[in-house]
């Protein structure tokens, strides 16, 4: 029993395993579709479309100073000449927050659009900014940016590192051209740390057991973000969790087996055995056993039985029957099988043996009942029928061979085996 269990734990752990891992693999792409294709759809559709709102938008008069966006707090639009701007701090806002809506809030640091004399901060700290007249065109010198262009390119997106300590930051940097020539730059300041949330959202919503990484190994998988710039970010399973998934699993699935399998044996001791000798019941051999082929068969009763009822009482008869079952389930091989045939009658049936075997085996049954302590003063015996199955003979034809020998065994004076 305790082999078969450490089999069994030790197969289902495996096989848990593998499962578990196949089914983390398997996710691992739809991760990465979900990780890229949101980045790309929900960032550069979003400043396309705020490309767009420029393109579009209106004018107005702005003298020198700072104006706050409506709908944002501490978020202002700084002008540095007077003159008449583009009337974009609503699209600003209003990007702003679609892209907090499919992101991470923590992940997008801050929104700028630096045009030739003014700047669109979202959010604005008014102590720490510093306002540079020249802004735009250092960033187009330093960051190598064309001042036109005849056609707009993927590669017209600029990535700057500057990380701190342990935040990652990075800038999206969008030139905006407009008839050809650059008017402005659009500029996201991300968090791309934050790829964390990503995974831990995944692994809540589908059970997965991911960490972020910045290592290659057997079962990971390098994430390509769009616009984010020389970063190896690789997702993988984690074995310590996954080790802890299976165990849990395997806990489950094991109570849930162990239940089944008491409710199983209950219902099937009660069907297939006899409750006071727990023998197999004579039903079950029409059920399980009549066409079996190269059997032996022996067939006894209790010598005397009704007189041991009688005089003794039927609780003394009880225990004697079931003393009988005690003692076939001692003396039963591996692969006898054992049936109460009828109130005191029992049979045995063995693989093909024979006849000197069998009669030796016989005899072993007849001497352990007969030195059973199981009444005072008077020994219980049992008279014994045995036979073979012959080729071509049904077992009931050996059985009913059996039953004659056992009546002859009577007939010759009881405590006997006879073999017919």
């Amino acid at each position: 029993m305790k082999k078969t269990f450490i089999i069994r734990a030790f197969l289902l752990n495996i096989t848990l395993l593998i499962l578990v891992i196949i089914y983390n693999y398997i996710n691992i792409n739809t991760l990465d579709y979900k990780i890229t294709n949101n980045y790309e759809k929900n960032k550069y559709r979003l400043l396309d479309i705020f490309i767009i709102d420029i393109l579009n938008a209106e004018y107005e008069s702005y003298k020198i100073g700072t104006y706050p966006i409506s709908g944002t707090s501490n978020s202002g639009v700084i002008i540095l000449k007077d003159g008449t701007y583009s009337k974009i701090s609503n699209d600003l806002s209003d990007t702003y927050h679609k892209i907090i809506d499919v992101l991470p809030k923590d992940y997008v640091k801050s929104l700028s659009l630096i045009m030739p004399n003014a700047q669109y901060v979202l959010p604005f700290d008014s102590e720490n900014y510093v306002i540079n007249h020249n802004q735009l065109e250092d960033i187009i010198k330093k960051e190598n940016i064309r001042s036109s262009f005849n056609a707009f390119r993927d590669d017209d997106i600029t990535i700057k590192n500057h990380d701190k300590g342990n935040v990652k930051n990075q800038s999206i940097i969008l030139p905006i051209y407009i008839k050809r020539f650059i008017e402005a730059i659009f500029i996201v300041d991300i968090d791309i740390s934050n790829i964390d949330r990503y995974v831990d959202n995944y692994n809540n919503e589908m059970m997965t057991h991911y960490e972020v990484g910045n290592n290659n190994g057997l079962l990971t998988q390098k994430i390509k973000i769009p616009y984010t710039k020389d970063e190896n970010i690789y997702i993988g399973l984690s074995f310590f969790c996954i080790i802890i998934c299976v165990l849990k699993l395997y806990i489950v699935i094991e109570c849930i087996y162990q239940i089944f399998h008491r409710v199983y044996l209950f219902f099937y001791q009660r069907i297939m055995y006899d409750s006071m000798t727990h023998c197999l019941r004579r039903n079950v051999f029409d059920m399980k056993y009549k066409t079996l082929n190269s059997r032996s068969v022996i067939l006894f009763d209790i010598d005397h039985f009704k007189f041991i009822n009688d005089n003794f009482g039927h609780a003394v008869g009880d225990k004697v029957i079931i003393a009988m079952g005690k003692m076939l389930q001692q003396q039963a091989k591996k692969h006898h099988l054992y049936f109460r045939w009828g109130g005191e009658e029992f049979l045995v049936l063995l693989p093909k043996t024979n006849k000197q075997a069998l009669l030796s085996y016989a005899e072993t049954l007849r001497v352990a009942v007969e030195e059973m302590p199981l009444l005072k003063d008077r020994k219980v015996t049992i008279s014994l029928g045995v036979s073979e199955q012959k080729q071509q003979e049904h077992i009931h034809q050996t059985i009913y061979r059996a039953d004659m020998a056992l009546y002859q065994a009577k007939q010759l004076g009881r405590n006997k085996s006879h073999y017919l």
